[in-house]
C-alpha cells in the first residue's frame, strides 16, 4: 500500500499542506519566485535563499525582536 494511502501518509501530508506548502504560495504569490530572473543553479539557489531568508525574517520578526 502506497505511503499517502495510509492513515499515517494522510496524516503527514496534511501537516506539510498546512506548513510548508503555505511558505512555497507566499514565495510565489507574494515574492516572485514564480519565474527567476537568473540563469544557472547556483544563482537560482542564491535567490532561493534569499527569498527564503526574508520570509524568515519577515515572519518570526515578533520574536526575534522581542
Amino acid at each position: 500500500m502506497p505511503a499517502r494511502a495510509s492513515a499515517e501518509g494522510k496524516e503527514i501530508y496534511k501537516q506539510r499542506a498546512a506548513t510548508g506548502e503555505t511558505v512555497n504560495a507566499d514565495l510565489r504569490t507574494y515574492r516572485g519566485l514564480s519565474q527567476l530572473t537568473v540563469r544557472g543553479l547556483a544563482k537560482a539557489r542564491c535567490v532561493a535563499l534569499w527569498c527564503a531568508l526574508a520570509y524568515n525574517l519577515m515572519h518570526f520578526a515578533a520574536v526575534l525582536l522581542s
